[in-house]
């Protein structure tokens, strides 16, 4: 007869192995939950423990993208902020992990001066290895302590996949 714990084990593996490695909280839940339901010979336990570590992690990565796309738009925002209109400049962020480092161009469009403050559009680029660097356009604005931040709040281009 066969363990209860290999046949769980391979029943995760054949799930697994049609995952596409999309969901990096997913195939952790699934294996974290396999191997809970296994040791405590409750697969409801092992279900709850898999799903509550899908959760966790899948925010986690939420989370760190975010950081990582708010940290790259403060960047490009400083590197535009008192730069003459029509002269670009190269802006680049790096990570403490070799994942998401990226540069490209930055070039001011025109101001747009209001009584509440100063903003600017900007067209950007972000280099890829494989094709031209498609262009982009955003708003920074000037805040009260004079740092220039970036005023859209979700840029309407697919490459932020909505992780603002």
């Amino acid at each position: 007869m066969i363990p209860r714990v290999c046949v769980l084990a391979l029943m995760a593996g054949a799930l697994l192995s049609g995952c596409q490695s999309s969901s990096i909280g997913g195939a952790t839940g699934a294996v974290v939950g396999t191997v809970s339901g296994a040791a405590t010979a409750n697969p409801v336990a092992g279900y709850a423990i898999g799903v509550t570590v899908q959760a966790a992690v899948d925010a986690t990565v939420k989370y760190v993208l975010r950081e990582w796309k708010n940290d790259q738009q403060n960047v490009m925002a400083n590197a535009a902020g008192d730069l003459p209109i029509g002269q670009i400049r190269h802006w680049q962020i790096r990570h403490a992990l070799p994942v998401g480092n990226e540069n490209g161009g930055i070039q001011v469009v025109r101001d747009i001066d209001t009584p509440l403050t100063r903003c600017r559009e900007v067209l950007f680029t972000v280099e890829q290895e494989d094709a031209p660097a498609p262009a982009y356009t955003s708003l920074i604005c000037r805040q009260q302590n004079g740092q220039w931040k970036w005023a859209a709040a979700e840029p309407s281009v697919a490459r932020w996949n909505g992780l603002q």
